[in-house]
């Protein structure tokens, strides 16, 4: 029986594994690092090479931009370890340039790489505490088409996670089996959410994981680009569309709705458990007096007392009785 551990594209990762090692090790030393702190506590760059079932589960941890991911999208490429990966997960230290951690899979998506085995692509959103947004971007907060060419490498995947949303091409690319999708708060949401109400390549899709465009909550809404937080009525169109008929599951994150405009989509869609999440972008107080950013969303009491419900469902909490 073949096992993942004796197979030519696993040995590779183990080789790529020691080299990254020896490259932390290395710079640890000039930075004065902790060689014999836990993972966690330093931000070590690491590739994590685990068997899953027939195949092997990948996760990288390290900046987008030095020499250890050069030469990770280069061995990831090599057709005899990109047809043994089952899972992928990228991650990284809250590091970036502006205020941005961009993801460039170029080196990778300019080969000929294929994934047959890939069930599951994960490229880790912006946490609400982050310094820095991530997205996937050949250039500083443009996307350019990179998550299509990038899904349009494993034509069985399932499970898809990334901290921005895709641009019309990802449309166009044929992911049949696609049956989770969580897309992450970026810049821009490139009309995603209007795309997807007319999208014909994803008829397994179930559930849907949305997060509103960051801009949303961190820039005033004169500045804000027009159309890069998405409307009322393109959400009501993808409750509507045959996509939204067919999820069974949807979780807006961050949205600007009013609840009579979700008690709306929620009737548009009966069936469709709508669940609603706010976890935006964290901020400092000593910066709310500056008008920064809008910061109101940040200051919140305790919305669990009897007048809170009592405004909640339109009565008068001073008739109680």
């Amino acid at each position: 029986m073949t096992t993942p551990w004796t197979l030519p594209g696993y040995q590779r990762l183990l080789k790529l594994q020691q080299r990254i090692y020896t490259f932390w090790s290395m710079q640890g030393e000039e930075d004065g690092l902790d060689r014999g702190a836990a993972l966690w506590v330093i931000d070590t760059y690491h590739l994590g090479v685990v068997p899953e079932g027939l195949g092997v589960h990948v996760t990288w941890f390290g900046d987008p931009w030095e020499e250890p991911w050069d030469w990770t999208q280069q061995v990831l490429s090599e057709p005899s370890v990109a047809s043994i990966i089952t899972s992928l997960t990228f991650d990284g230290p809250d590091e970036g340039a502006n205020g941005t951690r961009a993801w460039d899979f170029s080196e990778l998506i300019d080969t000929d790489a294929c994934f047959p085995l890939l069930l599951s692509l994960f490229v880790r959103p912006t946490a609400p505490d982050d310094h820095n947004s991530s997205m996937i971007a050949r250039d500083v907060l443009k996307e350019g088409g990179q998550i299509a060419r990038l899904v349009a490498t494993a034509p069985r995947l399932t499970h898809l996670t990334v901290p921005n949303a895709p641009d019309a091409s990802f449309f166009d690319v044929p992911l049949q089996r696609l049956t989770n999708l969580r897309v992450g708060g970026g810049y821009d949401t490139q009309r995603f959410v209007a795309n997807l109400a007319g999208a014909k390549n994803l008829p397994s899709l179930k559930h849907l994981d949305f997060s509103e465009c960051t801009e949303l909550r961190s820039t005033w809404q004169a500045d804000r680009e027009p159309g890069c937080v998405t409307s009322f009525e393109s959400y009501a169109e993808l409750v509507s569309s045959p996509v939204g008929r067919r999820l069974r599951s949807l979780c807006l994150r961050n949205a600007g709705l009013s609840l009579a405009e979700l008690e709306s989509l929620q009737g548009l869609n009966p069936d469709l458990a709508i669940m609603v999440v706010q976890d935006g972008h964290g901020g400092y107080v000593s910066h709310f007096r500056k008008d920064v950013f809008p910061w109101r969303h940040l200051v919140q009491t305790d919305s669990g007392t009897d007048e809170m419900r009592y405004h909640a469902s339109g009565g008068d909490a001073k008739k109680r009785t």
